[in-house]
């Protein structure tokens, strides 16, 4: 039987130990670990500093979590870091599919297997959740808030976005602040929550700059970069992300500016169509460096989200939230109607100006592989650019290993380039 740990702990105490490392050996990188360290920390410490840990789902208003001086916890980030940890990930999993559907996606089999196996000590205070992005989530949210016995929330996100969605939205926005009041038994300190917003609008701003940045040619960001900026959803709000984006733009400006990028030579400009590959984002450093291939956007993760113009009117308040909720990464694109992410793809492919696309795709997301032809239809034939589909598991790595993956893509790269030399 394997041995019980503190799953958090060991998180937060292995963020430290890499901010360490990287501090000593490449102190130039230390703004992509230290925003770790400080979510997982902050994490770990919750009720040992008196603060309040709320679960939370995706649309749920960070804003409004950290306005009650709360600490958030978006459950998808237990997934996407454990399973850079073979052994840990599989435990989980293993433990989760004992009482769940093996068809269930990995991100929720995650969090359940490391609750189940009592590797997860601290206990939620609340659990802030919605009915997106998939059946998956619908199932295993309100399991975990019932396991624990806290109060929770659900809100109820419209399949459409419009004014009429947004203000359906902007009404559950107000009942959450009634929410959070009595689990926390405090009132809402306007106050803060202004200063929150301004540091949200800051983020959000930084965000839309770096994303122009890598409009640049070449490209200067890495790939990976992207996999950070999905910290966004955990931390709007938060000045540990703030100035993780201001130091990101600061370099890829600095590299823009020296007419430099990821890659020697950019021979492929990578349209990345689904979720970021959490079990090893270094497949996209390979890419960058042994084909020249640099993932410049990702369809999931790009985002231009509404901003907060009126700190004083609470109506303007909760609709701004509505709008975000309905921009976040996959939710903007993944959680409505395949126009959306339709709308979304195109808009990348031009302002990219992509050469080759990637549909490698989370083999349990099902709702977005039944797009998965859809959209690699539209990109050839309205752009005339080579779109290639893959089926991996974004988190159990038994399913197909890095070097599966890397044998798929790089046949892909090497027909390209093998067609460029005809």
């Amino acid at each position: 039987m394997a041995e019980q740990i503190d799953l958090i702990k060991n998180i937060s105490d292995s963020a430290d130990a890499a901010v360490k490392h990287v501090g000593e050996r490449y102190p130039e990188n230390l703004w992509m670990f230290d925003v770790q360290k400080a979510y997982w920390n902050a994490v770990n410490r919750a009720h040992e500093e008196g603060k309040p840990l709320i679960f939370m789902g995706a649309c749920a208003p960070m804003e409004l979590i950290y306005a009650f001086d709360g600490v958030p916890l978006l459950m998808d980030m237990i997934a996407t870091r454990c399973c850079t940890e073979p052994e840990m990930a599989n435990k989980y999993v293993d433990v989760a599919e004992k009482h769940v559907p093996s068809s269930m996606c990995g991100i929720d089999k995650i969090p359940i297997g490391a609750i189940l196996s009592g590797d997860f000590v601290q206990k939620p205070d609340a659990y802030i959740y919605s009915t997106v992005p998939c059946d998956s989530s619908r199932v295993s949210y309100p399991f975990i808030a019932e396991y624990y016995g806290v109060p929770s929330y659900c809100m109820d996100i419209p399949f459409r976005k419009d004014e009429q969605g947004y203000r359906y939205i902007a009404k559950q926005n107000k009942e959450i602040v009634s929410f959070l009041e009595h689990v926390t038994g405090k009132k809402l300190d306007w106050d803060k929550l202004e200063e929150i917003m301004e540091i949200s609008n800051k983020t959000n701003i930084l965000m839309k700059k770096i994303a122009d940045l890598r409009k640049n040619k070449p490209c200067p960001l890495p790939g990976a970069v992207l996999f950070l900026n999905q910290l966004i959803p955990a931390m709007a709000g938060s000045p540990d992300m703030l100035k993780c984006l201001q130091a990101q733009y600061q370099v890829g400006k600095y590299i823009v500016d020296k007419g430099l990028g990821s890659t020697k030579k950019e021979n492929f400009r990578v349209l990345w169509l689904q979720n970021m590959l959490w079990i090893d984002i270094k497949v996209l450093g390979w890419m960058e460096k042994v084909y020249g291939a640099a993932v410049v956007m990702e369809a999931f993760g790009y985002q231009e989200t509404a901003l907060f113009d009126d700190f004083k009117d609470p109506e303007a308040v909760y609709m701004a939230l509505a709008k975000k909720a309905l921009a976040l990464p996959m939710i903007h694109g993944a959680s409505g109607p395949v126009e959306d992410y339709m709308k979304l793809v195109d808009q990348c492919m031009t302002d990219y100006d992509i050469n080759v696309a990637m549909y490698v795709g989370h083999v349990a997301c099902k709702h977005t592989w039944a797009a998965e032809k859809i959209i690699k239809d539209m990109i050839m034939e309205k752009y005339g650019v080579p779109a290639m589909s893959l089926d991996v598991d974004a988190i159990d790595r038994r399913y197909k290993s890095s070097e599966e993956i890397k044998a798929v893509i790089g046949e892909f790269l090497d027909t390209l380039l093998e067609s460029k030399k005809a």
